[in-house]
């Protein structure tokens, strides 16, 4: 009763003001600045302090709310873009096209301004009616590249090593510590990760600015750009200075162009939610691993796996899994996954929750940027799953892992003795490398727990377990290549995965997202050296701890360099 009457107060209140708005002047185009290093969907919930010590930039679930407001403007005619300093993947530059055609469908004209564009910002610029550049200003190298530094020989400089076991070729997610080089199962991998991505690219923009593809590939080869040599190519449509823009969108009379900042209050306010039904939202991001969910005390400041990003506890993510189930006003759950993997327990006893949850109500998967390993293997009690064409997601297998450093502690004059009982610990022990016998051992365990991750596979995406080893063995996907082998259900972001989690559930299309809080969550510790120091010695105790993971190789490079 008490959340009916705050509902109505609260409905009350925002119909009067977006009342008095209707006779409040209205810019003629909307001047939108992107910038930051968005999240796909809305923080989760933060104390006091954590939005101070962590602020957020505006993510791009808030960004399409923004951009539905002004498609539902009247006295609007549209909207000038502005990317700035602003970080994203392929997979979130996919995302913002699709809200741009939205807008432009709403009867939006969509421009784009900007003093510089890297390949996520030409791609989102691409889908809009004219790219804007300033005076000055340059299109840069259009393309993907993957780096990927190998610290085999430095490391054993140091007198350390990591020794792994793993099920296939294609699982190399520890590559980087293990190698000196590149193999040629992970090139070829690398190699066809960059083609889907390039596809993707080319024939984005080929639909963005009516060219065909041979014409986006001879555009490519000709960046970076400068000036009128990018008008000339077709790279962008006119060179002007922020300050000109009016003029340029009204002709003989200057349109009145306003910042969002400025004018956003004068825009009608979505309506408050009602009470009663919702769908849960769950996450899984960063790290999978076991114990509770944590994040760094602030923004992170080195983009390294493992170390710095969050992680999602099984712990936390259980007993928000069994609220779930005992919630009646919860009809359907959407599980957003952005994750590379981590620990295979932990993996096993989130599917098991989940598994439990889907048993009484629909379960959609939504990948992120990234979902593969662990991020998949979490994945498969879902009903159905949504992914990006540009998902990075797959790598069915199973790693292991321990560190050596015994010539480390002997260069340091240090010595380093071993009482025990019963059989010795193979894991623990970081005297020496696996023995053969240890190896043995140790892949008989992971062979076990790949036996396990393709049964899952294969009873959720009803393939046979000889169709799932083929795709499997540590390959990873883009979503598109994933769609192709039976892994997805379908590519689209969280408005397709919602529209068909309210299908499954004979929900009416105005039934809310709610986020599921974090259970016994602690505040945020401040962000000072020791805070950080803590939380990095724990996480890099994660991947040569000797326990099996699930870990997209992926996971352990930032995504494709924009060139």
């Amino acid at each position: 009763m008490f959340s009916w009457l705050v509902y109505l107060v609260r409905l009350c209140f925002i119909s009067a003001g977006n009342l008095l708005k209707k006779g409040m002047p209205s810019p003629d185009y909307v001047f939108y600045t992107l910038q930051g290093h968005p999240a796909d969907l809305k923080a989760a919930p933060q104390s006091f302090l954590e939005k101070r010590m962590r602020p957020r930039d505006r993510s791009l679930q808030e960004i399409e709310t923004d951009f539905r407001r002004i498609a539902a403007a009247p006295g609007v005619k549209g909207i000038i873009l502005h990317p700035v300093n602003f970080t994203l993947s392929f997979s979130q530059a996919q995302s913002l096209m699709d809200m741009i055609k939205k807008l432009r469908e709403a009867g939006k004209e969509v421009f784009t301004w900007a003093a510089a564009y890297d390949t996520a910002a030409f791609c989102l610029a691409a889908a809009g009616e004219k790219i804007l550049l300033q005076e000055g200003g340059a299109v840069y190298s259009l393309g993907f590249a993957s780096r990927q530094l190998f610290m085999k020989n430095a490391l054993q400089w140091c007198g350390i090593e990591l020794d792994a076991v793993r099920v296939g070729p294609y699982k190399t997610a520890l590559d980087r510590y293990t190698h000196a080089r590149m193999s040629e199962e992970a090139r070829r991998m690398t190699e066809w990760l960059l083609d889907s991505h390039y596809k993707q690219l080319v024939e984005a923009i080929a639909r963005g600015r009516k060219m065909t593809t041979e014409e986006v590939g001879a555009l490519i080869e000709k960046t970076p750009l400068c000036g009128e040599k990018a008008v000339n190519a077709g790279a962008v449509d006119k060179i002007i200075n922020a300050e000109d823009l009016p003029g340029y969108l009204g002709g003989s009379k200057p349109v009145r162009l306003v910042a969002w900042e400025e004018c956003s209050r004068t825009f009608s306010r979505p309506l408050p939610l009602k009470p009663g039904k919702f769908i849960a939202l769950l996450r899984v991001e960063g790290s999978i691993v076991e114990g509770y969910s944590s994040r760094p005390p602030s923004r992170p400041p080195l983009p390294l796996p493992f170390l710095f990003n969050e992680r999602t506890g099984h712990l936390t993510f259980v007993r928000q899994a069994r609220q779930i189930r005992k919630n009646r006003r919860i009809k359907a759950v959407l599980l957003y996954i952005n994750s590379g993997g981590g620990s295979a327990a932990a993996s096993e006893a989130i599917w098991a929750a989940l598994d439990k949850v889907a048993a009484q109500k629909p379960v959609v998967a939504l990948m992120g940027s990234v979902a593969g390993s662990g991020g998949y293997y979490v994945a498969t009690p879902a009903l159905y799953i949504v992914a990006r064409p540009s998902t990075i997601t797959g790598s069915i297998g199973v790693i292991m892992a321990k560190v050596v450093d015994s010539r480390l502690l002997n260069r340091l004059l240090l010595k380093r003795e071993t009482v025990f009982r019963g059989e010795k610990d193979l894991f623990a022990s970081t005297d020496e490398p696996f023995t053969d016998e240890e190896r043995k051992k140790a892949r008989a365990l992971i062979d076990d727990i790949y036996t396990l991750f393709i049964r899952r596979v294969s009873d959720s995406r009803s393939l046979t377990a000889e169709e799932v080893e083929n795709i499997g063995g540590g390959r990873v996907w883009t979503g598109e290549q994933a769609l192709g082998h039976g892994l997805v259900d379908k590519l689209g972001g969280l408005e397709t995965a919602l529209s068909h989690l309210r299908d499954l559930a004979k929900l009416p299309a105005g039934t809310p997202l709610v986020e599921m809080p974090l259970p016994g969550r602690e505040t945020a510790p401040p962000p000072v050296a020791s805070s950080w120091l803590n939380y990095a010695l724990e996480g890099l105790s994660l991947p040569g701890n000797g326990r099996a993971l699930l870990v997209d190789p992926l996971f352990f490079f930032r995504p494709p360099d924009r060139e």
